[in-house]
């Protein structure tokens, strides 16, 4: 179950509580030509090195938001808070809006998911409707999990049938985006991986821990069929979506992006095997129906408005995922558990 945002946001907005007294509700856009961006989720797997971009491009200036990895030059901003939210989006003044922050793991997503709801769709809902009354446009990132995948591959515009709770979620908060302002947009990608402090942040580095912990075979799922993609590849994507986010000039509201090559997860566990000095042959085939959140059996993402405008980049999987195991052991991040 899960509020409506008017009960977060709403009208609330001109109240002394969310903005502070004598502060309009519609507060002044950045008058120089530079586009000012605040990013949700900042410090995340793709927050960090969008952000990154962001900072070193003289078009933009950034802000970005976290909470339980904030500190340094991220403001620690609870977005279920529509108080901190507001007086955030204030102060930040932004033209844009990048919103990231979610609870993006399935399994995680079923065992609460009245927490995660508050996340995923309220928060979500509430933030697109303060945007919209600030004229702040805001780009959602959604997942491939809002179909079935029973037809791959996937316009923007096709059919949505979520097998799970996050998909469900997901799915919401994209309406309410859409909803709220019809220059808004809605970003879907797949499962995500990149530069890291640790395997677990990512599905498909956390992959390395079963050949780090053991020397045995390695059970890997071959039933589902996914298309990983590079974090910093994604960040360059929506860098070049903002200027047209800021104009309201963006084909939408859906938009899809996504990498064109297909893994198992026995797949990527061979060349993460070898990346980390095991044997690929441990990477085992799993024949068995896989455990957990039910997840779509394969879900490509056609992209037809962003090739094209020319911003599919894509690093191929096994130099990008040598970047990112070795960023973590940097980190150390490799040692076994």
């Amino acid at each position: 179950m899960y509020v409506h945002a008017s009960s977060l946001y709403g009208m609330e907005l001109s109240t002394t509580e969310a903005l502070g007294e004598n502060q309009s509700i519609l507060a002044p856009m950045n008058s120089s030509s530079t586009i000012t961006v605040a990013v949700t989720g900042a410090s995340g797997l793709l927050g960090r090195p969008l952000l990154a971009l962001l900072e070193s491009d003289s078009r933009y200036r950034a802000r970005g938001a976290a909470w339980s990895r904030a500190g340094g030059n991220l403001d620690r901003i609870d977005i279920t808070d529509p108080a901190a939210v507001n007086a955030w989006l204030y102060e930040v003044k932004p033209d844009v809006l990048v919103h990231l922050a979610a609870e993006r793991r399935p399994d995680v997503y079923a065992e609460d998911p009245e927490a995660a709801d508050r996340l995923n769709i309220d928060a979500t809902e509430a933030l697109a409707i303060s945007c919209a009354a600030r004229e702040v446009n805001l780009i959602f990132l959604s997942t491939n999990y809002v179909f079935d995948g029973t037809s791959s591959p996937y316009l923007p515009d096709d059919e949505t049938n979520p097998l799970n709770d996050y998909g469900r979620g997901k799915l919401a908060g994209e309406q309410s985006v859409t909803a709220a302002s019809g220059k808004h947009r809605v970003l879907r990608v797949p499962m995500l991986y990149g530069s890291s402090g640790n395997l677990e942040e990512s599905s498909v580095t956390v992959l390395a821990r079963a050949f780090l912990d053991s020397d045995g075979p390695v059970l890997l799922d071959v039933r589902q069929t996914r298309y990983p993609a590079y974090a910093p590849d994604l960040a360059v994507a929506i860098v070049g979506l903002l200027p047209g986010l800021a104009e309201g000039s963006l084909p939408g509201p859906i938009l899809h992006i996504s990498p064109g090559e297909p893994f198992t997860k026995r797949d990527m566990g061979e060349i993460i095997a070898s990346l980390v000095g095991a044997d690929p042959s441990r990477a085992v085939a799993d024949e068995r129906p896989p455990t957990g959140a039910p997840r779509p059996e394969e879900v490509q993402l056609a992209c037809p408005n962003l090739e094209a405008m020319g911003l599919i980049k894509t690093t191929p999987f096994r130099e990008a995922i040598r970047v990112s195991l070795e960023s973590i052991r940097e980190a150390g991040g490799l040692s076994p558990e």
